[in-house]
């Protein structure tokens, strides 16, 4: 089965706004993010750091990098459902709860708008 174009992921937390993107396929959770506007917690961009860490809470990712060679697991899989999202793509809509706090450098209504049409 063929993963599609592109996923929606929702970001989700306890202290924020929920907020949604859409993440085309092959580029990382973290990327798309970055390109709707929004600033996630993360460091090294090469799943070393563990910055980015989050728990996946719904649907599916895959691996979108070769493993760092720093790396000790699949950034897919860290366990207890937890994923790197510097080195992650959707398979399908997912929902994600990061560890650390997100920023949005745009009106989130735009930023929808935005990735839905692929416009700019």
């Amino acid at each position: 089965m063929t993963p599609p174009e592109r996923c929606t992921v929702t970001l989700i937390s306890n202290t924020q706004e929920t907020t949604s993107f859409v993440c085309p396929s092959k580029i990382s959770i973290l990327r798309a993010a970055k390109n709707a506007g929004l600033e996630l917690s993360a460091g090294c961009m090469q799943g070393r750091c563990y910055t980015c860490r989050s728990q996946l809470l719904e649907g599916t990712v895959v691996n979108s990098r070769s493993l760092s060679r720093y790396a000790t697991v699949d950034p897919a899989d860290l366990g207890n459902g937890r994923i790197l999202l510097c080195s992650v793509t959707p398979t399908t809509d997912v929902i994600v709860a990061p560890e650390g706090p997100w920023e949005s450098s745009v009106d989130q209504s735009q930023a929808r708008d935005h990735t839905s049409t692929g416009s700019s």
